[in-house]
């Protein structure tokens, strides 16, 4: 099976996922899906390996992106497929806000919660706790706007915690406009993770290849890779008929289904 053809099945595994319970942020996780598929090819986590207390760590900070990452570790074998049919259901587990303590069969996801601007100060924590394993933080361009971010990368590099990567996944959007509407978060990211004194590598977030080789960029010091990505990608055209709000998080009618899964086909 080619990259491509991993994609697809995943974002077609996201819609199965949403859909019995038709609640989930579909056009962050397709915007994220290249991304999360590219970091658990190079983290050093596996299903014989998933349990272990000391391995390397994947931290979703930009939350509302859950549902790409089950669905992948759904696809990789490190969370059992009849699970994601509960997403989100009542009295479940594996949602949008899960935890995984008192559920070991996800102890893929290292770290849940609903809050957004966390993630990094929780990744600084376990970079230094762990210093011989790789930890990865993926962020949202909107999370950029909330203080705790950036002293969370103040504190990063000034203790050089290099086993460390940031991963932005910079759409340019969140919950209901462009990000330059409200506070641009988006547009000089790269010029003030330089500033902070971080190695920042900038590339297509919709490029599994590209997404590898920067991953595996060594340094010196603590990376941040900007990847420029579009939100809901291959499913664009919902942002017309929804606006911002409901393109972000809502369930879609019968037809919209179909209309998604045209697209992930044909895309």
């Amino acid at each position: 099976m080619t990259t491509a053809q991993d994609i697809k099945t995943i974002k077609k595994l996201i819609i199965d996922t949403v859909k019995p319970s038709n609640a989930g942020h579909i056009t962050s996780s397709f915007s994220v899906a290249e991304i999360l598929y590219a970091i658990y090819k190079v983290a050093d986590i596996t299903p014989q390996n998933i349990a272990d207390k000391i391995r390397d760590r994947v931290i979703i900070s930009k939350e509302h992106c859950r549902l790409a990452q089950v669905a992948i570790l759904g696809y990789l074998g490190m969370v059992n497929t009849e699970d994601l049919k509960n997403y989100c259901k009542d009295g479940e587990h594996l949602g949008h806000d899960m935890y995984n303590i008192v559920c070991p069969q996800f102890a893929a996801v290292d770290v849940a919660s609903g809050s957004l601007g966390h993630g990094l100060s929780v990744s600084a924590g376990l970079a230094m706790a762990t210093p011989d394993k790789q930890i990865y933080c993926l962020c949202g361009d909107g999370e950029f706007q909330e203080g705790s971010m950036w002293e969370a990368a103040l504190f990063i590099r000034q203790h050089n915690l290099k086993n460390l990567t940031i991963i932005v996944d910079r759409n340019y959007m969140q919950i209901d406009n462009w990000t330059k509407n409200i506070i641009d978060s988006s547009s000089h990211l790269k010029e003030q993770f330089i500033a902070f004194g971080f190695d920042v590598i900038e590339c297509d977030g919709h490029d599994v290849q590209a997404l590898i080789t920067s991953l595996k960029k060594k340094s010196s010091k603590p990376k941040c890779i900007i990847a420029n990505t579009i939100k809901g990608k291959g499913i664009e055209f919902l942002l017309k008929t929804r606006g911002f709000a409901m393109f972000h998080h809502s369930g879609l009618n019968k037809e919209e289904f179909i209309q998604v899964y045209e697209a992930i086909k044909n895309d």
